[in-house]
């Protein structure tokens, strides 16, 4: 049972770590990209959003390699 939990909570942390690493790479330059209503956005607005990129980092990088590639 110890082995699951230490796994489970191995998988999060690695999920979060890689999301951390998202982070300033969509704020610099993806985030205008999926929304070009958050250019010019103040970094207060991007340091809020920090929750929500690292929770969905997967469904934001897809958006934005889709959106990179039309």
């Amino acid at each position: 049972m110890e082995q699951i939990i230490t796994i489970v909570f191995t998988v999060a942390l690695v999920y979060l770590l890689l999301g951390l690493a998202f982070y300033p790479l969509f704020i610099i330059k993806g985030i205008t990209q999926i929304d070009p209503g958050a250019k010019g956005s103040s970094w207060g607005f991007r340091l809020i959003i920090l929750p929500g990129v690292v929770l969905f980092w997967p469904a934001l990088m897809r958006k934005w390699i889709v959106i990179r590639k039309k």
